[in-house]
Parts: structure tokens; C-alpha cells; sequence
């Protein structure tokens, strides 16, 4: 069956690679349609305290974006008349200066801070004014708008210069390594092909997220090479042996399915793995690399062959002797002590590993952003829901909440900046007025005001909003006998209600917003959203709910143990099974996924004591590359032992099969090395530089035990893997690794 199938992507060779090309010229087209989404936020559980708390929100108000914005050597009424057209821009709910706190020396220069708060679908076009208008200005900015339009800006600009350099790295590996000058433009042209491919279907999915869209083609690039390599070795060793190139490439096809299928299973298994999260930024990593890494596989065995068979002339034309590194010689450094120091190394890994912290989110600022956080603390903030009682009990038992929240101190220091609600914010609205301080407010005769008093049917005294709702009924009613000042100052103050109202209190929930000086990385962060959280479930039960960025972040903090056992286990059962399947050994996959495992503890033992701590997407996502990716360099040696041992002794047979492999496992593993480090050294943006880095670091862990563990164990567990009653059956079911 294979034979027959190798024999039609051959004798269909050139419309095949008319068909591949024509796809990637349309997916080229195609790849500016795909939407990158920015929000981490997004890709929480429906079931967590943010998206509850977001969803209340977005069907009662709008989103809140918060900013910072320091005025540098201006005065006191700068400042204020900057608060002031701030707080008129479209989408801006606040923008306010406080003259006692909001003033800092530093550097021989004087700042005043304006704090705003817009509405989250408008702050974009809020940032984008403010830095216009105050283009000529010193001034300082920080906040969400400007993260996300720094972050937009460096992937944009630094993508291409990882992958540029990327690419000039893993084609200097290659040109090293290969047996021809012009192999290397072959495996390039087949990656370029599959990228784009896999980058151009991106659009069948409502959006990507921004980590996909900027590591995904360089970890295809990295991840696929093994299949092109193992496809070109198969077609060159049957050409040496006398075959035509078709004859030779029909062949190597057949050869190659089960091998480079079995291949491709693994890296699928490990991104099928991110699936499973809680967190669904792995579904939508998961998905995209997966895809990426079916469509090299096709790419390989449908574009391939044409381009070898066509080129087979140049190949023999451009050939070079490729560097000879013995395999005996890695074997016999691979002997005595080596295997049980490394066996010690992933027990040590294994338990350090166990001792690591994790970080969910960015710890690194632009320098202005910095600068505002040490001269006036951190501005997060957190969004309290609550049903909505306008009555006066429940804005007492809205000021009481709040009061206990503004009471919550870590180390003596209160971490609540402001609190932004209708009974702060608003607070002028819920006075209550009697005659005297209501002829005050309207500039009336306490005589006039006794009139309306009557008239509104008031004994006593009356709320503000209620005031100034039934005062604006009369005024229209009566309109005539109003005074012009008299009715443009209702007016206003009816616009100001409206906008405490709907700033504040929806149809069946109510708002508040507090601001904490509080990073989203301090160690305080957990325990301060679980105070807050507490206090608002004191006053209103279940009916209260949070939203926010630190509330997220909490949220992701909660569910990472749960993700980083279920990926742990997925990644190793999918893999065991292909595994076990290839080999129909239970040996084999146990042996090899233990190897792989303890490269992973190592990775991140390692990481975390070098870095400190450990980026929690990187645990996950390098968890499930490093097993899925780095295993097949331990199937190729397995099953080229397997084979060499039907007619040599063990170590030769380990001698042999190094031999064979080495060129493979080197080639792939530079190009998957070289890539992580060329992101992690490149890119300012912490999700994607921290990924590269530890994906590296991991290559090279599960490269050097490959190389110097493996050998040993394949001969320890000799007598456990070669049966020697079934040779033939071995032949028959081995995988064909090439």
C-alpha cells in the first residue's frame, strides 16, 4: 500500500507542486485577514472571577482601561486645565489631579500626576489624543493602551529580524551539514511553503493570539526540519545505491511514511496536549502549531519529491563532503561515568524542579512607565460588581465596603490609591438638601426655594439626584418662569448626574473601581485580591463579582497547577502510546519518555535558578515542544539500534546506530538550539524571548542525553528490548527511520 501510494505523489509529481505552490501563493494572500488578539484576558474560563466579573460588565457598562499621565515641569494649573480637556475626550469616565499627592520632585525636575480612567473600547483613540496633544509637552504616559501599543509595535518590528536571523542561522547549520550546496534552498523552499501554508489558514479561526502569531512560524521552521532531512537522507543513500531518481524517490516515500508520520504524532501530541488547558491560549498555540506541523508532514511528502526529482542533476553537481563526526567516538565518552552523572543530574532536576515560583505576567516596563510606578506607586485596577440599590442603605453599605477595602495594608503600607464610585465620585448627588443649602446651590431666596419645596411636595429635606430630577420636571413644565442661568445650571447638573449614573449604576448591577498600588508581579498581589474578594462577598453574597487584570492574573495563578499536571500527563500518555505503537514495545516509550521527562525537569530546574522564577506559559508551552519535538531523536537512535542489533553485538550495534543518526539528530537539533535562542536574544517582548529561551535550553538538555544517556540505557535494557526468537518479527515492525 505504501509502495503504491509513493508510486502516485511520484507519477503525479509536477501537478502536486503546481497545486502546493498555486495554495501558499493564496495563503499568502490571505495571512493579512487573520486577527491578532492582544487581551490575555480573553482567553480565561467563562467559569473564573474575571470573565464573570467581565461579563457582568460588558452587559451593564463598558470596559475600564486605566492610564497615568505626568505632566513634567508644568504648574499647578497645567495640570488642571490638562485634567480637564482630558476628562472631555470621548470615552474618558475620569480624569482627575490631586495637588497633595499627585506632585513628585525628581531629577531636578517636578511632575504632576493626572490619573484616567476611559472606557475601555475608546482607549486607544484616548491615548492617541493625549500623546497629540501634548506632543510638545515633557510629559510621561503609562498604562494599558500604551503596553498593548508597544507590544503591537515590537512583535511587528522585531518578528522579522528573529526570523531573518533565524533563517541565516539554521541555513549556515544546514550548508555545514548537508551533503550538497543546494540542500539547504531545498529545505527552505519546502518550510517557506509549509509556513505559509499554516499562517494563511490562520483566518478560519476568529482570531490568534499575539504569542501564536509571533513564535509560530519559527518553531514550524525549527520543528519540521526533521521530516525534510529524514526524506532527503532516505532519497540520496538509494541514489548511492545505483537507483534512478524517480525509482529512488518512490522508494525513499515508502520508506519514509511510517517514520516521518510517527514523527510528526509526537510534536502533534505535545501541542494537542495545550488543548486540554484551562487557559485557552493553549487551545488556540495547540491548534495553530499542530496544524503547522500536519502541513509540513504533507508538504514534505507532496511538494518533496517533485522538487528532489527535478533537481537531482544540480544536487549531483553542487555535492560536498559533509564534516565527519564519529559516532564511536560519542559512544565511547558515553561509557563510565557519564550515564550515572547524568542520571544523578535529572534526579537533582527532578527535585529542584519541585522548588520553583512561577510568574504570570510581563515583569518588564518601557522607561517611562517605570519612572510613573517609582514616583507614584502602581495604578491596577479592580473592578467591584454589585447589585445595584440606590436606596440609602445601600449606598451605606457601598461606603462601608469600601472603607474596610481602603483599610487593606501590607507591611503598614494601604495599597488602595482611590476609589472611583457613585458614593465617592458621586458623592454630591446623595447629599440631602433643605431649604437654606438648597437656595445655596440654585441661588434662590430661601422664600423661592420654600415655593418649590412645596410644590415638589418636600416637608423636610431631599436627596441631590432626587432634587435635581424633579426640579429639571418642573423647570420644562414651567419653562417660562425659569430664569436662563438658572435652567443652564439644572442643565449641567443634570449632565453630571447622568454621568455619575451611568459611570456607576447599571440596570442591575453597580460599579466601583478601585485603584491599587500594587504590581501584578508582587508576591501581595494573591493575597490582596482574595481580602477584597472576601469583603465584597461579606456585603453582598455571591451577587458580587471582580474583574480586572490582577484578578485575572489571580485567576490564571489558581488554574496553573491544574494545567501544568493535565499537560504533563496528556503530552506523556499521547507520546508513550504513538510511541508504543511504532515500537510495539512497552520498553521502549517507558525508556524514552523518562529520558525526555528528566530533560525537562533539568530544563526547568535549571531556569529557575538561573532566572529566578519561571514564566508560567513557558513551563506549559516548552513542557509539551520539548517532549513532542526532542523524543524523535531518541526514536531515530532506538530504532537504528534495533536493526543494527540483528546482526552486531550491543556496542557496536549503539556504535552503528549513532552513526547513523548523528548527522540527523545534530542538524535538526542546531536548527531547533539556534532558532529559540535567536527569539529569546532578539525579542524585547517577555512572553515571546522567555519562551525561546527556555525552548533552547531544553533542546540542548534532551540533545546531550540523547547523545550521552541513551547509548548506555540501550545497552542496559538490551535483553528487555531485542528478542532473539523474533528477528524477523522485529524487521517487519520496526519503524524505518532513515
Amino acid at each position: 500500500m505504501r509502495q503504491k501510494v509513493a508510486a502516485l505523489i511520484v507519477r503525479l509529481r509536477i501537478p502536486l507542486m503546481i497545486l502546493m505552490l498555486i495554495l501558499a501563493v493564496l495563503c499568502g494572500t490571505t495571512i493579512r485577514s487573520v486577527k491578532v488578539n492582544y487581551d490575555l484576558i480573553s482567553y480565561l474560563d467563562d467559569d473564573t472571577a474575571a470573565m464573570r466579573g467581565l461579563a457582568i460588565m460588558n452587559s451593564e457598562f463598558s470596559g475600564v482601561s486605566g492610564m497615568s499621565v505626568a505632566l513634567k515641569n508644568g504648574t499647578e494649573e497645567d495640570a488642571q486645565q490638562t485634567a480637564s480637556w482630558i476628562a472631555a475626550l470621548d470615552g474618558v469616565m475620569l480624569a482627575n489631579h490631586d495637588a497633595e499627592t499627585g506632585v513628585k520632585e525628581h531629577d531636578g525636575g517636578t511632575y504632576r500626576l493626572i490619573r484616567v480612567i476611559a472606557n475601555a473600547d475608546n482607549s486607544d483613540a484616548v491615548y492617541d489624543a493625549i500623546e497629540a496633544q501634548l506632543a510638545d509637552t515633557p510629559h510621561l504616559i503609562s498604562g494599558g493602551p500604551k503596553d498593548n501599543r508597544l507590544l503591537q509595535q515590537n512583535i511587528g518590528r522585531e518578528m522579522p529580524i528573529v526570523m531573518l536571523v533565524s533563517c541565516i542561522i539554521v541555513l549556515a547549520v544546514l550548508l555545514a551539514m548537508s551533503r550538497s550546496w543546494l540542500e539547504p534552498f531545498i529545505f527552505f523552499l519546502i518550510i517557506a511553503v509549509s509556513i505559509l501554508l499554516n499562517m494563511g489558514t490562520n483566518w478560519i479561526f476568529p482570531s490568534i493570539s499575539f504569542v501564536t502569531f509571533a513564535v509560530a512560524a519559527i518553531l514550524q521552521l525549527a520543528l519540521a526540519m526533521d521530516y525534510s532531512i529524514m526524506l532527503i537522507n532516505a532519497f540520496e543513500r538509494l541514489r548511492a545505491q545505483g537507483l534512478a531518481p524517480r525509482e529512488a524517490m518512490t522508494q525513499a516515500l515508502a520508506d519514509s511514511f511510517m517514520p516521518i508520520a510517527s514523527s510528526a504524532l509526537t510534536s502533534v501530541a505535545g501541542m494537542l496536549a495545550l488543548v486540554f488547558m484551562s487557559f485557552t491560549i493553549g487551545f488556540d498555540i495547540g491548534i495553530v502549531l499542530a496544524k503547522g506541523i500536519v502541513l509540513s508532514m504533507l508538504t514534505v511528502f507532496l511538494l518533496m519529491p517533485g522538487v528532489l526529482v527535478a533537481c537531482s542533476p544540480l544536487l549531483d553537481k553542487t555535492a560536498h563532503k559533509p564534516p565527519h563526526i564519529s559516532g564511536k567516538l560519542i559512544t565511547r565518552g558515553a561509557r563510565g561515568v557519564v550515564p550515572i552523572l547524568l542520571i544523578a543530574l535529572i534526579v537533582a532536576g527532578t527535585i529542584l524542579q519541585f522548588g520553583n515560583t512561577y510568574t504570570y505576567t510581563v515583569r518588564d516596563m518601557d522607561a517611562d512607565s517605570q519612572l510613573v510606578s517609582e514616583l507614584f506607586g502602581q495604578n491596577n485596577q479592580i473592578v467591584l460588581l454589585f447589585p445595584t440599590d440606590t436606596t440609602d442603605e445601600g449606598y451605606q453599605r457601598q461606603r462601608d465596603m469600601l472603607a474596610e477595602m481602603q483599610a487593606i495594608a501590607f507591611d503598614g503600607a494601604p495599597i488602595v490609591n482611590s476609589v472611583q464610585a457613585m458614593v465617592t465620585t458621586g458623592a454630591q448627588a446623595l447629599e440631602y438638601y433643605d431649604v437654606p443649602k438648597a437656595a445655596q446651590l440654585l441661588g434662590y431666596s430661601e422664600q423661592q426655594v420654600q415655593m418649590v419645596f412645596n410644590q415638589l411636595g418636600v416637608t423636610d429635606n431631599i436627596r441631590a439626584d432626587a432634587l435635581i430630577e424633579r426640579l429639571i420636571s418642573l423647570a420644562k413644565r414651567f419653562s417660562m418662569l425659569v430664569p436662563k442661568a438658572a435652567m443652564e445650571q439644572l442643565n449641567q447638573a443634570e449632565t453630571l448626574l447622568n454621568t455619575a449614573n451611568s459611570t456607576f449604576n447599571g440596570a442591575h448591577y453597580a460599579r466601583a473601581l478601585l485603584s491599587l498600588n500594587l504590581a501584578i508581579s508582587s508576591p501581595y498581589a494573591h493575597d490582596a485580591v482574595q481580602q477584597i474578594e472576601a469583603i465584597l462577598y461579606k456585603y453582598y453574597g455571591e451577587d458580587g463579582a471582580l474583574s480586572g487584570m490582577l484578578v485575572a492574573m489571580d485567576d490564571i495563578a489558581t488554574s496553573f497547577t491544574g494545567d501544568m499536571t493535565r499537560v504533563s500527563l496528556i503530552t506523556i500518555g499521547l507520546v508513550f502510546l504513538i510511541v508504543m505503537i511504532s515500537f510495539r514495545s512497552l520498553i521502549i516509550p517507558a525508556m524514552l519518555v523518562c529520558l525526555i521527562q528528566g530533560a525537562v525537569y533539568i530544563n526547568m530546574a535549571f531556569s529557575g535558578l538561573v532566572d529566578g522564577s519561571v514564566f508560567f506559559m513557558c513551563y506549559l508551552i516548552c513542557v509539551a515542544l520539548q517532549m513532542g519535538a526532542t523524543i524523535d531523536y531518541g526514536i531515530l537512535l532506538t530504532s537504528h539500534y534495533r536493526r543494527c542489533r540483528n546482526t552486531l553485538p550491543p556496542r557496536e550495534a549503539v556504535a552503528q546506530a549513532m552513526q547513523m543518526s548523528l548527522q540527523t539528530i545534530l542538524t535538526s537539533g542546531l536548527a531547533l538550539i539556534t532558532a529559540g535562542f535567536a527569539v529569546g536574544k532578539i525579542s524585547t517582548v517577555f512572553y515571546i524571548s522567555s519562551i525561546g529561551t527556555m525552548l533552547a535550553r531544553g533542546a540542548v538538555v534532551s540533545v546531550l542525553l540523547i547523545l550521552f544517556l541513551l547509548p548506555q540505557l540501550l545497552i542496559w535494557l538490551d535483553r528487555w528490548m531485542i528478542k532473539k526468537n523474533s528477528k524477523k518479527a522485529e524487521l517487519s515492525s520496526e519503524p524505518s527511520v532513515q
